[in-house]
């Protein structure tokens, strides 16, 4: 949760403790303590002054006023605590950031300082306090290791508006994860656009000052407006907080946009459709981790898994490794080329055998081709149906299946090749066009009328002539099991049903669903091409086959 706050401009918030802007005497008592056996200094001269004068400091009063933090601490006129490191900092590529993270408003004494305490500074981020009390038995005083996040202090100057503490190295405050969004570059415009517009800003009554009422008797407020990302709070991932422990992918425009190139050329060449928002929606949902990854992590494990269940494949993708960008609430690293998976290119396949009926002759010779088996019927009527929602897309389901009876009555066995296709009228004439099945792992379900003349069926994919057996279907299973009966059972369920039931849906564990699972199967090969689904019929009480639908449900190995 990020505040901003309009009309009047931002208030200062998050001093540490009751007693910031008290005075010397209330903070440090002479000789209650030093600060690795070294005195504390007090010098009356401001901290502005004591840096300009002060030639080892000369690299940080440098910094400070390039930034114009000296004219605002001039400016402010207040108590302040300074870091400083005598051999000086490098600026880095936000110079800006790197001087207001050395200093703050809140005014604190070493006595006054707690282990585990933390300090905000300018740049809005907190640096965690260190400290260990130990006995100096010389001078029998109490002697403190302090440090501020990895800098350990060596010296303390106490000044006439604050303190300045001299570190021994320079601090580590990374940006937060959120900084790091908000601050990429151009190049990086798309990527950081996906996260920002789905921020929200809500006004803060709360922390809104009442400044008046205006000429229609409304109040006027002073006020604040908190953003929030509500899409990343509802997988508990608040990408603004700094407790998080997460790692974060970033792909450049080039990445993005040639990823997104790549993929909807693969679904021109396999005459496929997908949005493109599911395609872009990927591409960042799948750049969020709630784990802190290593290089070895990566290259220890096959696959992560995003804070929305998106699968990052580390042997396809490729991610720089070797330069990783430190933040405050975990790592980042920047991806150098990204792939959409084919899982995602394509949700499930999924045909009804009775468009059989609209092909041509010479179609239903091409599509079916069969062994000992007629044509019976389509059924006339629909033996039964299941009511959709129609507001989201989801028709009412009409059950009608494909008939074949045995040619010869006393061959118990039959055979079918049938091609997977997909088809639509264009203008008084159905057109049927093969599916073109890219290489990978599919479940593959079916669905028949329940029926105790079915027999067995052993199904099996061919492609390219070579057979893959996937399993057989026993003669009792489809007469008793009803996973197998139409669609209403098994598998999984079409793409965005959620959202009907989350609108009063009730139909959703028999609405279209991938149907009885049949096995799995690797369909080999490097491109997409045409496949053949063989169902081989046999057994005693076999007479006819009845078929409902296929369908072909991508894994995550098909990637």
């Amino acid at each position: 949760m990020k505040a901003r706050k309009y009309i009047l401009g931002i208030a200062l918030i998050g001093l540490i403790g009751s007693g910031c802007t008290n005075t010397w005497d209330e903070h440090y008592a002479p000789n209650a303590g030093t600060v690795n056996n070294t005195e504390i200094s007090i010098v009356n001269e401001s901290l502005t002054d004591y840096l300009a004068q002060e030639s080892s400091l000369s690299n940080m009063c440098q910094l400070f006023n390039e930034t114009g933090m000296v004219e605002q601490l001039l400016a402010k006129e207040q108590m302040y605590t300074i870091l400083a490191v005598e051999s000086g900092v490098a600026a880095g590529d936000d110079p800006i950031y790197t001087a207001q993270t050395y200093i703050s408003d809140a005014s604190i004494s070493p006595s006054n300082l707690k282990d585990g305490d933390r300090l905000l500074m300018w740049s809005g981020k907190y640096l965690k306090i260190s400290k260990t009390d130990g006995e100096n038995e010389a001078s029998r005083s109490t002697t403190s290791r302090i440090q501020f996040n990895n800098a350990t202090v060596t010296r303390v100057v106490k000044l006439t508006n604050g303190y300045l503490y001299l570190l021994d190295q320079a601090i580590n405050a990374p940006k937060s994860m959120y900084e790091i969004i908000e601050n990429l570059g151009d190049n990086y415009s798309i990527f950081r656009e996906m996260i920002l517009s789905r921020n929200v800003s809500v006004f803060d009554k709360e922390a809104s000052k009442v400044v008046g009422v205006d000429n229609t008797g409304n109040t006027v407020y002073d006020s604040i407006f908190t953003v929030r990302a509500p899409y990343f709070e509802k997988v508990k991932f608040d990408i603004m907080s700094e407790d998080l422990s997460a790692t974060m992918l970033i792909p450049s425009n080039d990445v993005i946009n040639n990823t997104l190139k790549v993929a909807q050329d693969k679904l021109k060449e396999w005459n496929m459709v997908r949005a493109d928002s599911i395609l872009k929606n990927w591409i960042f949902q799948s750049a969020f981790f709630n784990k802190i990854y290593s290089k070895a992590d990566f290259e220890s494990n096959e696959d992560l898994t995003s804070v929305f269940n998106k699968q990052w494949r580390t042997s396809v993708q490729k991610v720089d490794l070797d330069h990783p960008i430190s933040m405050s609430n975990g790592v980042a690293y920047y991806v150098t080329e990204m792939k959409i998976p084919t899982n995602v290119l394509i949700y499930r396949l999924k045909e009804l055998f009775r468009n059989y009926e609209y092909l041509s002759a010479d179609d239903k010779d091409t599509y079916f081709k069969t062994t000992n088996l007629s044509f019976n019927k389509i059924s006339e009527k629909d033996e039964a149906n299941c009511k959709g929602w129609a507001a989201l897309g989801f028709p009412t389901v009409y059950y009608r299946v494909l008939y074949f009876n045995l040619t010869d009555l006393d061959n118990k066995t039959y055979t079918l090749d049938y091609t997977p296709f997909r088809g639509e009228t264009v203008g008084n004439k159905y057109v049927a066009v093969p599916y073109k099945i890219p290489p990978g792992t599919y479940k593959l379900n079916m669905g028949f009328r329940q029926k105790k003349d079915l027999g067995a069926i052993a199904v099996s994919i061919i492609k390219g002539g070579v057979e893959i057996p996937v399993a057989t279907l026993s003669q009792s299973k489809l007469n008793n099991a009803s996973a197998y009966h139409y669609d209403r059972s098994g598998g999984g369920y079409p793409e965005g049903i959620d959202e009907a039931v989350a609108q009063g849906f009730k139909n959703k564990s028999k609405y279209d669903r991938d149907g009885g699972a049949v096995g799995t199967v690797t369909i080999p090969g490097d491109k997409a091409s045409e496949i053949t689904i063989r169902l081989s019929g046999s057994g005693s009480n076999l007479k006819e086959a009845a078929l409902y639908h296929w369908c072909l449900r991508p894994t995550e190995d098909c990637y």
